[in-house]
């Protein structure tokens, strides 16, 4: 199916983590500031679980002669990540959104994507087929539990709730450290994206909370704001990571950590705090 080959590139992107923070950025800015960090605390328990899952299983990928030229993978294969990530955020998005065609969007959306990591060769149908079960089990339960966790995060101080996303991402990434090899080939500071952004998310909502506390509604007809937080936050946030990367390479699993943390926050406190002064 060589035909299927620039589809099929396209939509594996659309299950990439790096896809789904920048969506979720966006949607911070302009729509739902608690949704969408309720979405991005939720494609962080399937990161990590994913992650650790994978390196429990230690199951190989196929052959990198199976892949297609340019297509770049790390970890282990068991269960995809992007099948698993997929099923946990589009299905997520489709229930609690609850139309029809966000469901049928969702659906198909987890169906191609898990297919697509087939298709460019870096997973086996079984790891997809594994992503998408441990997905739904782990949707199902974030599902049921989202109130009761709620209700009980309501009795702590918001400080307190930061501070405990802080300590867990640097915790992650020490217990990550001990248990699997981040220095052996394909494993180079694979944890340390994940642990910065969890790490990132504390200090940036602590920091938006207390310094900027921006307002998502907009007048009538100043659709051209919004607009402008996207195009302008975006550059700002491509600009900061490509400046970062150049002086925190990504091999290296603290400074990896260092520059996604750098990024989250710039997403959830500097752009906000920016654009609020400059009345964006």
């Amino acid at each position: 199916m060589p035909w299927g080959e620039p589809f099929f590139r396209g939509v594996t992107m659309l299950g990439s983590e790096y896809f789904y923070v920048f969506l979720i950025a966006i949607w911070f800015w302009v729509a739902d500031k608690r949704g969408s960090m309720l979405t991005l605390l939720v494609l962080i328990v399937s990161i990590v679980s994913n992650y650790w899952l994978k390196i429990i299983f230690k199951h190989p990928r196929p052959t990198i002669e199976n892949w297609l030229l340019g297509v770049n993978a790390s970890n282990y294969g068991l269960p995809s990540g992007h099948a698993q990530n997929s099923m946990v955020v589009w299905g997520w998005l489709g229930l609690k959104r609850g139309s029809w065609w966000m469901g049928v969007l969702s659906v198909v959306l987890i169906g191609l994507i898990g297919l697509s990591r087939i298709y460019i060769g870096v997973h086996w149908f079984g790891d997809v087929v594994a992503g998408w079960a441990v997905g739904f089990l782990l949707l199902m339960a974030l599902w049921k539990l989202e109130e009761p966790i709620h209700s009980l995060l309501c009795k702590y101080n918001p400080n307190l709730q930061y501070l405990g996303l802080i300590i867990f991402g640097v915790g992650a990434m020490i217990l990550t450290e001990f248990l699997s090899p981040v220095s052996a080939e394909g494993l180079e500071a694979n944890f340390g994206s994940h642990g910065g952004l969890i790490i990132g998310l504390g200090i940036g909502l602590a920091l938006e909370k207390r310094y900027v506390s921006f307002e998502i509604a907009q007048k009538h007809g100043e659709k051209w704001r919004v607009a402008l937080r996207v195009i302008f936050g975006l550059i700002l946030i491509f600009a900061i990571a490509a400046s970062l990367s150049l002086v925190l390479p990504d091999e290296v699993y603290w400074m990896s950590a260092i520059q996604y943390a750098s990024i989250t926050i710039s997403v959830i406190f500097i752009w906000p705090l920016l654009f609020k002064k400059l009345g964006l």
